[in-house]
């Protein structure tokens, strides 16, 4: 154990959590908090709000396994060390020691450390799944030595003795948001631990390389210069990995973070259609009257994993009624909120001047001209002026009502998204946090490069080499301010 002082008292934590909030900058008297935190025993509800067959409370600490025995009762005539083992379920009672009422029948799973999610002493009490039933649970644990958990606690306790890097944590929260499957797959790969090797096998071979050169400027005759062939080497084998991390966290931003898709037109060009295309139901009401959608209608469509928000928005014309003149100013709204539009015009009508004011509202919005009603009216329709406006980046033509090439358009989306790299399930991915840190340690190796280049000594290609290695760091979370730490766990649910 480890003694760690505020200047008022001192509290001991292990070794792990030593060395981690030691890496992290955080033996300060303004963090010591985090350090007095692992005294302390902390519990909540870990099962969504609301009714289900079981909900679970979860205590991680010091005290966790002495306030279950105050409050657990197991089946049968058990002794506490037959129940009280890691990783064993005990059925049993669940009451109140002041009063002896029984609260309810549940199973705990003790998980002792260091072989628990936190490496201190779990316990996951299962009870039913009554709002009511976990609160009691919940207040009991409470009342007799545990405070209530703060958001993303558990994983942050885990996080900081060693069981998970930075991006293990981040990955969580990932995992549990994900709403298609290539969200979570892409999760799952940050969590199995594959981009924080990455990093750290870029980072170790950039500290090799500092190691070396410091060297040589401490001891310039026994050791001498690093070869520039070898700084060249390690530099450019860095660059690369990190680069090709970059770019698909740029191509892939949409995966995380979800795409916003407004569906555009004059009236009565079969947007409603469309968006029921992409629903597979009839979400949105479809007639021939022109101005039945009069406001602004968001659905959620998982189109081959990617996640968006389809926008459909009422018809943009020259209109006297009140009504539907809010719905297309709410229409402007959506266009200027969304990343992409998809553009409809009527190839029965043909072009019409309702389109070019369509047209000019996109702006410079990047668009995908869908030429509708190809059921109907097989040739192409001249789109005057707008094969060649800026922001556009493809058309198609298609039938909303019989969902003709409505799948090219899942897969021009996703082109456009992806910025044409290939992307599979399960491929590791970027936050914005770490993308950010990885186009900073980019710099720095160019830096680095070009110092070598114009032949400059090589102490003043130490300092941006270190600075590549402190960007690394941070991503995983081996150098990281106690700002960072709160600012990554504030977004978890209670729980977790």
């Amino acid at each position: 154990m480890s003694d760690v002082s505020t200047g008022l008292n001192s509290v001991q934590v292990s070794n792990n959590q030593a060395r981690k909030l030691e890496k992290c900058g955080l033996y300060t008297i303004k963090c010591q908090n985090i350090a007095m935190q692992f005294e302390e025993t902390i519990a909540a509800i870990s099962t969504p709000p609301g009714f289900g067959a079981i909900a679970v409370v979860r205590m991680s600490g010091p005290a966790a396994c002495q306030i279950l025995s105050k409050l657990f009762s197991p089946s049968g005539k058990k002794r506490e060390s037959d129940w009280l083992r890691t990783h064993l379920a005990t059925l049993g009672s669940f009451s109140n020691p002041e009063t002896g009422q029984e609260v309810d029948q549940v199973l705990v799973t003790p998980f002792l450390a260091p072989h628990s999610y936190t490496s201190e002493d779990v316990v996951e009490i299962s009870c039913h799944g009554s709002p009511l039933i976990a609160s009691e649970v919940l207040a009991l644990c409470l009342k007799h030595g545990a405070r209530l958990a703060k958001p993303g606690e558990f994983t942050q306790r885990a996080f900081l003795s060693g069981k998970l890097d930075l991006t293990q944590a981040e990955a969580v929260l990932d995992l549990i948001q994900s709403k298609t499957k290539r969200q979570s797959r892409a999760a799952l790969s940050v969590l199995s631990g594959d981009l924080g090797r990455r990093i750290r096998d870029v980072r170790k071979n950039l500290v090799d390389l500092l190691a070396n050169v410091t060297a040589g400027i401490d001891f310039p005759e026994e050791v001498g210069d690093t070869p520039e062939p070898d700084i060249h080497f390690a530099v450019a084998g860095a660059i690369e990995v990190l680069t090709d991390l970059s770019d698909a966290a740029r191509a892939n931003k949409f995966l995380r973070d979800g795409l916003r898709l407004a569906i555009v037109g004059r009236p009565n060009v079969g947007k409603s259609s469309l968006l029921n295309q992409f629903l597979k139901i009839e979400r949105a009401i479809v007639t021939d009257v022109p101005g039945t959608t009069r406001d602004s209608l968001e659905e959620f469509v998982d189109l081959d994993g990617l996640p968006v928000v389809v926008i459909d928005t009422a018809g943009l014309r020259q209109s006297d009624d009140a009504v539907e003149l809010i719905g297309m100013e709410r229409t402007k709204r959506a266009i200027e909120d969304s990343e992409l539009v998809l553009f409809l015009i009527d190839l029965t009508a043909g072009w019409q001047k309702e389109d070019e004011r369509v047209l000019e509202t996109i702006g410079s919005r990047p668009f995908l001209l869908l030429k509708n009603k190809c059921d109907l009216h097989g040739k192409d329709l001249p789109s005057n002026g707008v094969a060649d406006r800026p922001g556009k980046i493809g058309e198609l033509l298609i039938s909303a009502k019989t969902g003709e090439k409505v799948k090219h358009i899942h897969e021009m989306i996703s082109d456009w998204a992806f910025q044409g790299r290939t992307r599979h399930e399960g491929d590791t991915s970027l936050n914005d946090r770490q993308a950010a840190l990885c186009e900073a340690a980019i710099a720095s190796l160019n830096l680095v490069t070009k110092t070598v280049q114009e032949g400059l000594p090589q102490d003043c290609l130490a300092t941006d080499l270190k600075g590549a290695i402190d960007h690394l760091s941070e991503i995983c979370g081996e150098m990281v301010s106690e700002e960072i730490i709160a600012s990554v766990f504030a977004n978890f649910c209670i729980g977790k």
